[in-house]
């Protein structure tokens, strides 16, 4: 079984689902309120994964699983772009577990006890954004309201650092 390349996942999942309801992109930028010719650049590759509001427009238009086309949209998005949010939120600070991210920052919700030092660490590399999709466990994006959810790798192996980021205008992964 090969593997969808990065970057077109959501294009696979929005491609299979559209020609399994037997609609053409006419057909279905009538029913989401997305253009057809955005539709046929997303499905190529050409463009990037729609916003959550459109993503989600997609899926109810098709009756497909809202949860299925957000995930392949996230993959889509998971490497470069969720490390280098993070690399920048983490940069930008303020880091640790009593930040409020609402207004902007790394909240650190469980880890190990050097979690904030071994962040710290982190950012300070040349290699940080790759070191960072090395060790990535998790990413959950909350579509709405502007936060992401991830989970690194501890330095140490042990438990792994979940963090609450929030994205903020200059995020370099926003739209």
């Amino acid at each position: 079984m090969s593997e969808t390349p990065p970057g077109m996942r959501f294009a696979a999942v929005l491609n299979s689902t559209r020609r399994a309801a037997g609609l053409s992109y006419r057909q279905l930028a009538q029913a989401s309120g997305i253009s057809h010719s955005f539709l046929s650049h997303v499905e190529k590759g050409e463009r990037r994964a729609p916003p959550a509001k459109a993503i989600l427009a997609l899926a109810d238009a098709l009756e497909a699983d809202r949860t299925t086309f957000a995930l392949a949209a996230i993959a889509d998005r998971a490497g470069n772009d969720v490390a280098a949010t993070m690399v920048a939120a983490l940069q930008r600070g303020p880091v640790g577990r009593d930040v409020d991210p609402t207004a902007g920052g790394v909240l650190i919700e469980s880890g190990p006890d050097d979690a904030e030092s071994n962040l710290s660490d982190l950012t300070n590399r040349d290699d940080a954004i790759a070191e960072v999709e090395r060790r990535l466990a998790f990413v959950d994006l909350q579509l709405d309201a502007g936060f992401m959810r991830l989970a690194i790798s501890s330095a140490s192996g042990a438990d792994p650092i979940v963090m609450l980021v929030s994205a903020g205008a200059d995020d370099p992964a926003g739209d």
